[in-house]
């Protein structure tokens, strides 16, 4: 369901709306019967791997904003969707990994280009 669901929302925003699209407050409640973090992972993996295939070619998936990423000590404040990098390592290196890409991603453009670069030398991306 996300990938098809993004998938369309990227199409319509680069057919009918030409502009970027974000993909914010994405998350699996802890609260959900049935929750495990495998597929809190998944979800992330999934999210971040459209966006950034999009992005990679130039298409309007612009970005994506985890719901929510909170320090130790912040527990009172969690609706379920609290994603605590220090006890979900698999999620806090989905994160990481993630950031990385990005970072090698946009160091491959110019202050010149454009956005939707579609610089075809991803290397250095691809290892990762």
């Amino acid at each position: 369901f996300t990938s098809s669901w993004m998938q369309s929302h990227v199409e319509d925003a680069e057919m009918y709306l030409g502009m970027p699209v974000l993909f914010t407050e994405f998350g699996v409640s802890a609260h959900d019967p049935g929750f495990n973090t495998s597929f809190r992972d998944m979800m992330l993996n999934t999210v971040y791997k459209m966006t950034l295939n999009s992005t990679r070619k130039g298409g309007a998936g612009a970005g994506s904003l985890v719901w929510q990423v909170f320090p130790q000590g912040a527990e009172f404040m969690d609706d379920g969707y609290a994603v605590y990098l220090t006890r979900a390592h698999t999620a806090s290196k989905i994160i990481s990994l993630q950031s990385k890409r990005l970072a090698i991603f946009n160091s491959l453009c110019s202050w010149r280009c454009k956005w939707g670069c579609k610089k075809k030398n991803h290397t250095a991306l691809d290892a990762l």
